[in-house]
């Protein structure tokens, strides 16, 4: 049997070329995800290991508030069988290069306090003093410092002048995952990352020899009062590994591997179709339905096999062009495991499993054709099983409709209802290819004539594999849609929040993880051109009872300049006694004008302050504003952080030339500096660029379409030669047979593009109605091009089948096998 399934694939090679092509694509998606996703966990986790190879026990405060200093370092050194206590200062810490940027992922850029133990000095000597810094060996190669260098450090948004001193290596999970590290010396670190006055942000113990972890974990918590967090090395070192992108990576490659589920189905129909009259003679000899059977199921796992080895192969590229991304991305290189365990078994499962599976109904098929019946080629399937499937689609599909509709009030639902609204759409395109097709028959025949009918009936002649050449199209296309329409529509959320939010003429913010310094408002106020400044500084009131107050600081003698606010009662110009609230807030928590509002008030990185604040003004607000409350910046805790800082400019200043203006002044990486107009347009962009990346990601689904269509296309045109050769020999060109062979082809892609197009962009529309506040954007021009695009695949399919089949000489086809 093997050998005999071997021989048949080489005999058809032609045939099985593109369906294992699909396979191997889906196959090198899949393993080159996991290599990857491996890789970089491995590479974090041994990482993470070796920073805390001979860590005992790791004492953090369990709160912000949880004051961990040299008293509580004194304890803990006292604690038998404790050999060293190791006090840390961590937090953020961003080293602007020579060419003025972030080096490394600002996400992890990190700042500690360096310690002998943990940092090898490779160069130079440990830093001493606030003006002094220790660089990691990566980041020092890849932004060309060394010891002497003079370098710019941001911490909490201020920048740093200060002298490189060492050089050190260092196995810590921010470098592993392309970030940078900056030391300072201890005291330093203590002032910049501790958020108490005087303290750490953890402590690291190590053990003598022989005294176990948990017996000094339980010490330390013997003698600590509670508000610590207590880990011992062991948990430390447990692998955590991340494994978020390799989640999204791999449901992209399986809306891939679903798409190529249908090609091969496909192939191995049109196969068994094609070859009816040997199945028929193998039973005519005494073979039974099993053997018909077994031998097709052979011949896709001898398929699976070589499109499992070569998309492993494949697979190992895509692995190391996701490694050589990451790199871009300022990251360490990932040693990649060529030959995961976890890889080749989704390996074999993909390309042998799947593959076996999709043959296996068009192989019972195949079987279940008697001998005599099996005689005569083109069988069409019957009424029955139409009808059947019919009722069967119409059901999922109303089911489905009826699910993801209810999901605009439950959005869970829609995990629900969209793939049984899709498995519906899937197992009725046969009936709608039909339908299709029948309303295209007259416009082509009127603007094709005699090419155009013969193209819609060849569509017509088999609905099962026009609908099943369709769906792979219609699957991708269908997920470029709905991701179109939600994004679209999130965007242009984002953009119309970023101009309706506030009145500034320039906005500044910081990159994600860095901080605005209270200073860089007074900064930004002696800048020419500026006529008012108001930082938006975020901040919560705790009312107990679990209960949270989001308020903002602001300029309270400027806030009505830069935020469209409409007071409803009260007055504004109390603002500096007390608290103002939106009318949304004052509703929640029953206040109203003279109203007091007691707490303790909150800020990342500061002290709680309690505050006992009267209500001196209730206001309507924009919801793109997001301004629950306000309360003056003097009244916020001291080390509070602006979140934004908004500026009006001066009468008849133009705004771009104060941005550029403020960015010299500044001087500073973290910020970014817009206008509004750039900002409306960078909220917009953000969402765009997501879109861009998830339409690469989806290529893939869409190529495997696009083969779709060229392997119905070249296997059909084999199985119609004499019937190619008639219309030769009755007078059609070799021009007209290209054109029918094209038209037929544009007219399955477009089938599987309007599906898609109307059941992703309802899908999308659905998930944006579940969403409150909004708007709806169907992005036509984009789904325009996705109709184009379709054409061209369409015509782009049907070039090699038609130049094949209108070459072919008359008096063979016409003496063919086949029809």
């Amino acid at each position: 049997m093997p050998r005999n399934a071997i021989r048949s694939v080489l005999a058809h090679k032609a045939r099985f070329l593109l369906s294992a092509a699909a396979v191997v694509l889906s196959v090198a998606f899949v393993v080159g995800t996991l290599l990857y996703g491996d890789a970089v966990t491995t590479s974090f986790n041994r990482a993470q290991a070796r920073a805390q190879s001979d860590v005992a026990v790791k004492v953090e405060p369990d709160l912000r508030s949880t004051k961990l200093d040299d008293d509580v370092v004194a304890r803990l050194r006292g604690l038998p069988g404790v050999a060293q206590v190791r006090p840390i200062a961590d937090g953020y810490a961003f080293l602007v290069t020579k060419s003025g940027e972030v080096a490394g992922r600002p996400e992890r850029a990190g700042g500690t306090s360096f310690d002998p133990g943990r940092h090898r000095l490779g160069a130079g000597q440990a830093p001493v003093g606030e003006d002094q810094v220790a660089l990691d060996e990566l980041t020092a190669s890849r932004t060309g410092y060394r010891a002497g260098d003079r370098v710019r450090v941001i911490v909490n948004g201020v920048v740093h002048p200060v002298e490189v001193t060492g050089v050190f290596a260092a196995d810590d999970p921010r470098l592993a995952a392309g970030g940078s590290l900056v030391a300072f010396d201890l005291r330093t670190a203590s002032e910049r990352f501790s958020p108490t006055p005087g303290g750490y942000t953890a402590v690291d113990l190590i053990a003598a020899p022989g005294v176990g972890q948990e017996s000094i974990a339980k010490s330390v918590r013997g003698v600590l009062p509670p508000g610590f967090a207590v880990e011992t090395g062991n948990s430390l070192n447990t692998v955590r590994g991340d494994d978020k992108l390799t989640s999204i990576l791999l449901l992209f490659a399986g809306v891939a591997l679903f798409v190529a589920v249908f090609l091969v189905a496909n192939t191995f129909t049109m196969l068994a179709t094609a070859r009816a009259r040997e199945n028929a003679l193998l039973r005519a000899v005494g073979a039974s339905r099993r053997h018909v059977l077994r031998s097709v199921l052979a011949e896709a796992v001898v398929l699976g096999l070589v499109a499992t080895v070569l998309g492993y192969a494949l697979g190992i590229g895509v692995a190391a062009v996701l490694n050589s991304a990451f790199s871009v991305l300022n990251g360490p290189e990932v040693p990649l495991r060529v030959f995961g365990l976890g890889a080749l078994g989704a390996a074999l499962g993909v390309g042998v499993g799947v593959t076996t599976v999709a043959a296996y109904v068009p192989a019972r098929r195949a079987a279940a054709v008697p001998p005599i019946a099996a005689l005569r080629t083109g069988l069409a399937p019957t009424t029955k099983s139409l009808r059947r499937r019919n009722i069967l689609g119409a059901v999922l599909f109303l089911l489905g409709a009826a699910v993801t509709a209810a999901a605009i009030d439950s959005q869970d639902l829609i995990y629900l209802g969209a793939p049984l609204l899709m498995l519906g759409l899937i197992v009725l395109t046969p009936w709608l290819a039909a339908g299709f097709t029948k309303v295209l028959r007259g416009p082509l025949t009127r603007l094709r004539g005699m090419p155009g009918t013969l193209a819609v009936e060849n569509a017509r002649r088999n609905p099962r594999r026009t609908a099943a050449t369709a769906t792979t199209l219609m699957i991708g296309l269908s997920v470029c849609a709905a991701v179109t329409v939600g994004i679209s529509s999130a965007a242009a959320k984002d953009e119309d929040d970023a101009r309706t939010g506030d009145n500034a003429d320039v906005q500044i913010t910081t990159i994600p993880f860095s901080d605005l310094s209270s200073g860089t408002v007074a900064d930004v106020a002696k800048v020419p051109g500026v006529r008012a400044v108001s930082p938006l500084t975020p901040v919560a009131i705790d009312l107990g009872e679990r209960r949270f107050l989001s308020v903002t600081a602001v300029d309270a003698a400027s806030v009505r300049d830069f935020l469209p606010l409409t007071v409803r009662k009260g007055s504004l110009d109390d603002l500096d006694k007390g608290i103002a609230v939106s009318t949304a807030t004052a509703d929640r928590y029953d206040l109203g004008v003279g109203s007091q509002v007691t707490g303790a008030m909150r800020s990342v990185g500061a002290q709680d302050k309690p505050v006992t604040l009267p209500v001196v003004a209730t206001y309507d607000v924009p919801e793109s504003s997001g301004q629950a409350a306000l309360v003056p910046v003097r009244l916020a805790p001291d080390t509070a952080s602006p979140q934004t800082i908004l500026v009006k400019a001066a009468a008849g200043q133009d705004p771009v030339q104060l941005r550029e203006r403020l960015q010299k002044s500044l001087d500073n990486p973290v910020l970014t500096v817009r206008t509004k107009a750039e900002a409306a347009e960078a909220a917009s962009s953000a969402a765009q660029s997501f879109l861009t990346i998830l339409y690469a990601l989806l290529s893939v689904s869409v190529l495997i379409g696009a083969l779709g269509v060229v392997n119905t296309m070249t296997m059909s045109t084999v199985e119609r030669v004499r019937e190619i050769g008639l219309l030769r020999a009755v007078g059609l060109s070799r021009k007209l047979v290209r054109s029918v062979l094209r038209l037929e082809s544009v007219v399955i892609a477009l089938l599987g593009a309007g599906l898609g197009l109307l059941a992703g962009t309802g899908l999308g529309v659905v998930g944006v109605l579940s969403q409150d506040g909004i708007p709806v954007v169907v992005a036509w021009g984009q789904l325009g091009v996705f109709v184009v695009l379709t054409v061209v695949i369409g015509v782009l399919a049907s070039f090699g089948p038609a130049r094949t089949a209108s070459r072919t000489p008359i008096l063979t086809a016409i003496h063919a096998d086949t029809e």
